[in-house]
């Protein structure tokens, strides 16, 4: 065998060894993205799990509060809290889903269902609009995802308005992405 011939099959070899690293990255670039995309789903599992929970456990000042009955200073607070958890999750949740195109719906599935909440609901309109001035004047969000997620909601509230004008609001899904 002439030396040529063996920096061929020496060639031929490494190339098969480029060849064989690169299906293993991509292997693993595939396993990893499927690890994330598990992850995501369950965070956003435990997320609607922990939302359903505190709504069953305040379901009485949660009725009152989406229909925009007078609450009790004590009921305020806990819609408040209900809602925020609700805002930042589905905030959250449609952050991850733009960026990275994670999860299982498309992004437009949280704005819209936030926006079929503003729409059927006045008094989750009314804690939207409340929690809206207070970060306005105490803590402003000037993020251009934000941005983007509030504009694509209130496009929506804007079509529903149009498609439904007298909602069927039945409180049971007040909350619900």
């Amino acid at each position: 065998m002439k030396i040529g011939d063996v920096d061929n099959w020496v060639q031929g070899i490494g190339l098969l060894g480029v060849i064989g690293s690169l299906v293993f990255v991509g292997l693993q670039l595939r396993q990893s993205e499927d690890i994330a995309f598990s992850d995501v789903s369950e965070s956003s599992v435990t997320w609607g799990i922990e939302l359903s929970a505190l709504i069953a456990d305040h379901v009485d000042v949660w009725h009152k509060a989406c229909l925009g009955e007078e609450l009790s200073p004590q009921e305020r607070i806990i819609s408040g809290n209900i809602y925020w958890r609700y805002a930042q999750g589905n905030l959250n949740s449609w952050v991850r889903m733009e960026t990275t195109g994670l999860g299982v719906y498309e992004p437009s599935f949280l704005t819209d269902a936030f926006a079929a909440n503003i729409h059927r609901y006045p008094g989750f309109r009314n804690m939207v609009e409340s929690m809206d001035a207070w970060y306005e004047l105490g803590a402003p969000m000037d993020s251009p995802l934000i941005e983007k997620f509030q504009k694509d909601i209130l496009a929506r509230v804007s079509e529903l308005e149009v498609l439904e004008p007298n909602p069927n609001s039945d409180v049971m899904w007040c909350g619900i992405r």
